[in-house]
């Protein structure tokens, strides 16, 4: 929540710069005398979309780290509970894509701009591969 909060407030602060800039350099052929007038909303605007535009590989990198967290938290919890946790894991994640009809292997730039959830083909792959307990290892998040 605070990574969030720091980084909408560097986009917040880099607009605010970027808006005044474009003002200085292109309002005064436009007739455009302040950030206050109205006739800013559209440079405003190009602003955001520019902003949103590099923002969004960043956004949905940092929900995939979270997500494949919760894959391995989920994991973790199940051990010892659900027999052949990995194979369920797998199969359910092959059922949930089936139903969404999501695509189990996406291009990586469809990938970097539209994925908030890590792909299918990782997922299935990583439940079935992920047994620290096999080697020795602590668990991440369940002790």
């Amino acid at each position: 929540m605070i990574f969030a909060a720091g980084v909408l407030l560097i986009f917040l602060f880099a607009g605010f710069h970027a808006l005044h800039w474009a003002i200085g350099r292109f309002g005064g052929r436009r007739k455009i005398r302040g950030a206050g007038d109205w006739a800013s909303l559209p440079v405003l605007i190009f602003a955001i979309l520019i902003f949103n535009f590099l923002f969004t590989p960043m956004d949905n990198a940092y929900r995939r780290h979270l997500e494949h967290q919760a894959d391995q938290y989920g994991l973790e919890v199940v051990h010892g509970i659900v027999t052949d946790a990995p194979q369920v894991a797998a199969e359910t994640f092959q059922i949930l894509g089936e139903i969404d009809l999501a695509e189990p292997s996406p291009s990586t730039a469809v990938r970097i701009w539209f994925y908030d959830h890590p792909p299918l083909d990782d997922r299935i792959l990583f439940a079935q591969t992920y047994d620290p307990w096999h080697t020795g290892e602590a668990p991440a998040f369940v002790k």
